[in-house]
């Protein structure tokens, strides 16, 4: 299904960048929840914990110059970085604050007005957000069929339609976010097939890569064709969001002009951030499965519960293969908004409403949350009688 976003919603882009829906819901309730069930990533580690896991001694953190880093990052980090890619330099890499920088570099290099992005839907804000402000149109691919389906990825008509009507620039984002969807072998097959006869641009947004089903690391579409490049972070799949550190990969050349952009961002990052990410990277196999362990049981549990419609308001639910969150489906005449508030005023737990993500009748779920802390978010929420849920359809 392809369709274009309605009138009232993709509005003059020179009215700028609208409220970031889900970052405004985050700011408001994440902090004071008894159970966050709504975060996109790992709960968040504190140093001692991270120093531990990875064997650091932290008065290695005293000899560290405070200096800027280079701007392109530190070089030992990108060539760390590098590694986790099939025949990338360091010169391909560029240290961002975040995927978020990453990605607002790559559009404005990319795009301009009345060229056409074609995304899969629903999407990340920052995905489509951006290239609207810069008057792009958006080519949305609609996804949620596929959470009724029994079938696994994205499926071939889907990608078909990612590639329909020669769109400047495809964003490719697996592990999906929100449904926790990821590229199974065919739809890999297929890819590579579509990308062989396409001559612009193909952006794989991979923040989960960390996080999949595959072994050690999910699949990286970068290389698939000329114009392609790839963005990555360590922050959301291993608890350490307040690093800050991610990366764009890229051919060489728009890589330099990347750095050139961001000399007029953030110019450089943090040297104790790109420390840290650097041990995390050269230690990470540890941590990185106990984190899946975790995620495992968190995505088993719910839908567990699901199953035995004991989660009062949620219809069905499908196990996300990648990632750290789900779209769980609302039962019939739910509104997800109401329904958020409601599970939040009643049993002090928070997960985001789709209408966050400008689609209506799901809800996402994080599943980054201690084993412990994620059981009892659904023991409150079971609780919930179903005269409860009811008051939200008078």
């Amino acid at each position: 299904m392809r369709c274009f976003f309605p009138e009232s919603v993709n509005h003059d882009p020179e009215v700028g960048l609208r409220e970031f829906f889900i970052e405004d819901r985050l700011e408001k309730f994440r902090t004071e929840s008894p159970c966050n069930l709504g975060e996109s990533g790992i709960r968040n580690l504190d140093l001692d914990a991270l120093a531990e896991y990875l064997d650091l001694d932290l008065r290695d953190l005293g000899k560290l110059s405070l200096a800027d880093s280079p701007n392109s990052g530190r070089k030992d980090l990108r060539e760390e970085i590098s590694k986790l890619y099939n025949h990338v330099s360091p010169d391909q890499v560029l240290v961002t604050t975040g995927t978020g920088e990453a990605l607002f570099i790559a559009f404005h290099l990319l795009l301009q007005k009345g060229d056409t992005t074609s995304l899969f839907w629903p999407a990340f804000q920052a995905l489509y957000e951006v290239p609207r402000s810069l008057g792009a149109n958006l080519q949305k691919v609609n996804l949620l069929s596929r959470l009724e389906s029994k079938e696994l990825g994205f499926g071939k008509g889907n990608l078909n339609n990612l590639f329909q009507n020669s769109p400047k620039l495809i964003v490719f984002n697996h592990p999906h976010n929100p449904t926790g969807i990821i590229a199974e072998e065919e739809d890999k097959k297929e890819i590579k097939r579509f990308a062989g006869n396409f001559s612009n641009w193909i952006l794989f947004d991979e923040h989960y890569r960390f996080l999949s089903e595959e072994e050690d690391l999910g699949w990286s579409g970068f290389g698939i064709c000329e114009n392609s490049i790839s963005t990555g972070s360590i922050t959301k799949c291993f608890g350490v969001m307040g690093l800050r550190i991610g990366w764009l990969i890229g051919p060489k050349d728009w890589i330099r002009k990347a750095r050139s952009m961001k000399d007029y961002l953030t110019h450089t990052v943090s040297p104790i951030s790109e420390f840290l990410t650097l041990k995390l990277l050269q230690n990470r196999k540890f941590l990185q499965s106990k984190i899946r362990k975790t995620l495992r049981q968190n995505v088993g549990n719910f839908a567990q519960i699901v199953r035995a419609n004991k989660l009062p308001g949620i219809a069905s639910f499908k196990e996300p293969r990648g990632g750290v969150v789900g779209f769980a489906k609302l039962q019939a005449g739910l509104e997800s908004r109401k329904f958020a508030d409601l599970l939040y005023e009643k049993a002090g737990v928070f997960v985001l409403p789709s209408a966050d993500f400008e689609t209506e009748g799901y809800i996402r779920l994080g599943f980054g949350e201690t084993e412990e802390r994620f059981r009892l978010g659904l023991e409150r929420w079971s609780s919930l009688g179903s005269d409860t849920i009811a008051l939200l359809n008078k």
